[in-house]
């Protein structure tokens, strides 16, 4: 399957991230609508449109968030939804199919992101991103970009309903 613009972008722009200084990442961290050097680097070399600049923008300031200045590996992993990742917060060894079991994330705030639009949205987004950045976790960060950019509330939430139901045994229970 060839790779998109979006997959293509948001690969790089996380490789640039875990790549740059302490000193880029700090102000891509603290960006706000003027940007900073490393996101204007990357809107240069990847070819973001201005109509697509604000998303980007959010995009690369979270995923600022989720790479300390120390780290020098991307956060991206390939195959590790942020649907999954928001449900067991990075503990991938998590039981959440068994009784009194809680999501990382409660669905109650799921649901009231997933309905989000607008700032509001990109506020829900950056909270989960946060708590999920002192976890120190890694996801694949197209499907951070995809959520930023509204496509896919609905893979979105299929990983994380998956993840929740999800046994973690290859066995059947004896009950």
């Amino acid at each position: 399957m060839p790779e998109t613009e979006t997959q293509r972008r948001a690969v790089a722009i996380a490789a640039a991230l875990a790549a740059a200084s302490p000193g880029d990442k700090a102000e891509a961290r603290r960006m706000g609508p003027a940007g900073s050097a490393l996101f204007w680097r990357q809107v240069a070399r990847l070819g973001v449109s201005h109509a697509h600049e604000a998303d980007w923008r959010l995009f690369t300031r979270l995923v600022a968030l989720m790479t300390p200045a120390s780290r020098e590996e991307t956060i991206h992993e390939t195959g590790r939804h942020l649907g999954a990742v928001l449900a067991d917060g990075g503990d991938r060894a998590k039981a959440l199919n068994v009784p009194d079991a809680k999501p990382f994330l409660s669905e109650h705030r799921f649901a009231r992101f997933l309905a989000a639009r607008g700032a509001a949205r990109g506020d829900h987004l950056e909270r989960m991103i946060r708590m999920l950045a002192r976890r120190g976790v890694t996801m694949d960060v197209v499907t951070l970009a995809q959520a930023v950019i509204g496509w896919s509330d609905d893979r979105l939430a299929a990983a994380y309903y998956k993840r929740i139901d999800q046994s973690l045994t290859k066995e059947p229970h004896d009950d």
